[in-house]
């Protein structure tokens, strides 16, 4: 194998992300400050390469090929004819995570959009933004929570066949995103594999016009529109035997201000939407409704991130 060559260690940033904002199943996607970071540099012995994991899932998480880091970065390398050149022994890999695993904020999505910009830039940065974001999502599966976490701030996903998607971005809201996670983790699949193989018609127009409204809420700031806008017939019914306190969560944090509330992702996380001045109560009351269950919760007031992944 030829020696690796790069001049400087490569770092990368790449933010949460909360997937349907509601009714937007698989199509709506929105990155949030809350980050994982990224460090990669040329290991000059491949015998003492080193694979550190800091932060959430660093005792659980393979430090091996077996990393979802890696494999993406290892897509890139095979991509670009690179595979040959480099290997996991190639580098000494360093990987912050501060968004929590397996909870409906985009960890893999975050780990997968990483090693591919990473690795592309350890190849002379050979792919588009595009490129690489269609990447992650032949690597993820579905684009909601991949798209914003290249693209930054809120996200239209347009599905166009072959692994083609197109992005819209919609206006970057100046609220607040509460998220309440309890300390259990919840695996996307699982969460997936819950929901029907059909549908009722009224149940999809019902989310076809949550989804117009709710567009219309943050292209216009009319965001006293996002409780009816952010309702959902689609996962979120199916989703709550999953998570039982479900809508108590919903409830109290609008009982407390917020303009809505959702389930972020496939959970378990729950994420409601504000202003400033209400953010501190609405988390604090969506605690509450876990601590009366016995189960620790994490919460986070993050702001929309507006630039998405980006080398540092």
């Amino acid at each position: 194998m030829k020696k690796a060559t790069m001049c400087k260690t490569v770092k990368v940033r790449v933010p949460a992300t909360t997937a349907n904002l509601g009714p937007g199943f698989d199509v709506l996607g929105a990155s949030l400050s809350l980050y994982n970071e990224l460090e990669v540099s040329i290991a000059e012995d491949p015998k003492k390469a080193k694979f550190v994991v800091a932060g959430e899932g660093r005792k659980i998480l393979p430090k091996d090929e077996r990393n979802i880091l890696w494999k993406a970065m290892d897509a890139v390398f095979m991509l670009l004819d690179q595979n040959d050149k480099y290997s996991l022994k190639s580098f000494n890999i360093k990987l912050t995570n501060n968004i929590p695993l397996s909870s409906g904020l985009g960890s893999s999505s975050a780990a997968r959009a990483a090693g591919i910009i990473a690795a592309n830039q350890i190849c002379g940065n050979k792919m588009t933004l595009g490129e690489m974001a269609q990447l992650g999502v032949k690597l993820e599966g579905h684009p909601d929570n991949i798209i914003p976490a290249f693209y930054g701030g809120v996200c239209v996903s347009i599905n166009q066949g072959n692994d083609v998607i197109d992005v819209i971005k919609l206006p970057i809201p100046k609220i607040k995103a509460v998220v309440c996670t309890p300390g259990f983790e919840l695996a996307t699949e699982r969460s997936r594999n819950i929901l029907p193989s059909k549908y009722d018609r009224k149940d999809v127009v019902f989310n076809i016009s949550r989804v117009a409204l709710l567009t219309k809420a943050f292209c216009t700031n009319d965001f006293k529109l996002l409780q009816e806008a952010m309702q959902d017939k689609i996962h979120q019914p199916y989703r709550a035997k999953l998570i039982p306190v479900m809508q108590g969560l919903i409830d109290a944090a609008v009982k407390e201000g917020a303009y809505g509330a959702c389930l972020s992702g496939a959970g378990p996380s729950m994420i409601a939407f504000c202003d400033n001045s209400k953010a501190e109560k609405i988390a604090k009351a969506m605690a509450k409704i876990w601590k009366k269950e016995t189960v620790p919760t994490k919460t986070f007031i993050l702001s929309f991130d507006k630039n998405g992944a980006e080398k540092i």
